[in-house]
């Protein structure tokens, strides 16, 4: 193996990919690496297809932990093969320092470990002047690849918070699009409603756009309904689609505030549809809104209702959020019991 050109070449190649998977994916602000997405959208889609049990959750819960750690492990591992197999492509890349005598592949393997983690030079040394700066820019490249993941990963811990936190607030306004109606009527106005969701807007620009920075926050689900992103989103944004559909009385101010938090949602949609989510060829089942009609202020008829939310595209693209998190559409209009 040592001596040999094409195993250097390969070494340089996988260093050079694993580079630009790990900037693409901590610094574009955009989305993925090819490689770090191909690996956590595979890994998620098989555990999302998992049979629905009241443990499902919980294994879910544990992945974005488990994806983060293996992150970085892939590219602290395929950085260290890289430069591993770019040392053995001579017999001069590293030598004993003591005895100049080429270094064994087990010795190489050593070498590039210590020079990966900047610890320093210790018993083998690069073999010539040639090969003392590709032994240097390994340790620049480890360095900087330390400092980036554990800065991305203070980061994810930081949006993961924020993520959450917007989920309980809209979970405390309603556990249900009916829910967060029935609470905010004001006899109709729905004032209540629009003063509250002021509030959420930015917090949803946030996350909107902390998705597209860290796209592993896609895989931290949660156990509880309560702080599952997607359920709560979506039971908002049918609450305020409702309302403005469905009451015809609405003050001009409260109209516009509601309605303004609606493009707000469907931006977040547009924004997770650009990177993570495709939307379903088929519309998912709208159950019976009898409830809905005889809110007050509400002046349109339950199969009307019905038919409006029916003929929304943004409907396709929420039942996809919905089931990419592991959730089902009934999680919308009927919580599940906590487990």
């Amino acid at each position: 193996m040592i001596g040999n050109n094409f195993i250097g070449i390969l070494g340089a190649l996988l260093v050079l990919i694993t580079s630009y998977d790990a900037i693409r994916t901590t610094l574009s602000a955009t989305q993925a690496g090819p490689l770090t997405n191909r690996i956590l959208s595979l890994l998620w889609s098989l555990l999302i297809r998992l049979p629905q049990s009241r443990h499902k959750h919980h294994i879910l819960a544990s992945a974005g932990m488990w994806f983060s750690l293996m992150l970085v492990i892939t590219w602290l591992v395929l950085t260290w093969a890289g430069w591993f197999l770019l040392f053995c492509s001579t017999f001069e890349a590293v030598v004993n320092a003591s005895t100049s005598a080429p270094a064994t592949l087990i010795e190489r393997a050593y070498f590039t470990g210590y020079t990966v983690t900047t610890l320093g030079y210790g018993d083998f040394v690069p073999g010539d002047a040639d090969w003392r700066m590709p032994a240097t820019i390994a340790a620049a490249n480890g360095f900087f690849l330390f400092t980036l993941t554990v800065t991305y990963m203070l980061n994810v811990i930081s949006s993961v918070t924020q993520k959450r936190q917007l989920a309980l607030n809209i979970s405390a306004m309603g556990q249900t699009p009916y829910q967060i109606l029935e609470s905010s009527t004001d006899e109709g106005e729905y004032q209540s409603l629009s003063l509250q969701v002021l509030h959420l807007q930015q917090a949803i620009n946030t996350v909107g756009q902390q998705h597209l920075a860290f796209p592993i926050l896609h895989y931290f689900h949660s156990v509880h309904s309560d702080t599952a992103l997607p359920l709560a989103l979506t039971r908002l944004y049918h609450a305020l689609t409702l309302a403005c559909y469905g009451c015809s009385t609405l003050s001009p101010s409260t109209r516009s505030q509601l309605v303004s938090a609606q493009h707000t949602l469907e931006q977040f949609m547009i924004t997770l549809g650009s990177a993570f989510i495709t939307p379903k060829k088929d519309m998912p089942d709208i159950p019976d809104l009898t409830e809905f009609a005889k809110l007050p202020g509400f002046d349109k008829s339950p199969s009307e209702l019905q038919a409006y939310l029916e003929s929304l595209d943004q409907q396709k693209l929420l039942l996809a959020y919905i089931q990419k998190d592991g959730w089902e559409w009934r999680d919308v209009w009927h919580p599940p019991k906590k487990t």
